[in-house]
């Protein structure tokens, strides 16, 4: 069993990495408009690897590697978040 003082850090780091993967994708996919498909094709797969072992580095120094369900759903819920604020700012 899991503390609970691990749990709520495993869930806002979850969070925050949804809100940060979120961010960080839209700035990607600006960055890379302008390239070849495959080469788009092959530079999403590798910053999709990168981001996937810091997410692992991070839940393994905070909470020894274990995963659970609601860390997914804490990353979707930071990542619909992002898109929520920016609408909001945009208007």
């Amino acid at each position: 069993m899991i503390d609970l003082d691990i749990q709520f850090k495993l869930i806002v780091f979850s969070f925050i990495f949804g809100f940060f993967f979120s961010s960080f994708i839209e700035w990607f996919n600006k960055k890379t408009n302008k390239l070849k498909k495959y080469l788009r094709i092959i530079t999403s797969f590798i910053v999709i690897i990168i981001l996937t072992i810091i997410y692992f580095l991070g839940i393994q120094r905070i909470g020894y590697a274990v995963f659970h369900v609601y860390e997914i759903l804490c990353i979707v819920t930071g990542f619909i978040s992002y898109d929520l604020i920016i609408k909001l700012i945009a208007k």
